[in-house]
């Protein structure tokens, strides 16, 4: 388990060597090279993403207050995460404004999701209040 790090960067190593010639030979079949490490190197991390979701389940079973809130959480770091992965590609790809359209919607998705939490904050002061 501790040796999928020595994986991806060996991989990671390969594809930017494999890019510094690719560029000089053939430009145009560089970003299907970024794209296609980027997506092992993703399909790699699935197995642990896996393992901190069932940890993440067993939190939230556990909880006592704060279930309805935990969801909504987990929903926005995978938005912010998955919003930063396909912005660098977009970057990557050399598509900058496709990337800050990307980041955009990620925040405004993000703002909306976190809606409830902001209502209940604002309904719990108007009641203290």
């Amino acid at each position: 388990m501790e040796y999928e790090i020595i994986k991806i960067v060996g991989i990671a190593i390969i594809a930017v060597m494999s890019l510094g010639v690719l560029r000089n030979i053939k430009p145009e079949y560089a970003i299907y090279l970024v794209l296609a490490s980027c997506l092992v190197i993703f399909v790699m991390l699935l197995g642990k993403l896996l393992v901190v979701f069932d940890y993440l389940k067993s939190i939230y079973e556990g909880l006592t207050y704060g279930q309805t809130f935990f969801p909504v959480l987990i929903k926005v770091i995978a938005v912010a995460y998955i919003t930063d992965f396909t912005s660098q590609l977009c970057r990557d790809a050399g598509e900058g404004a496709i990337a800050t359209k990307t980041e955009l919607a990620g925040k405004v998705i993000i703002f909306c999701l976190s809606m409830p939490i902001l209502v209940t904050i604002i309904e719990t002061l108007n009641s203290i209040l």
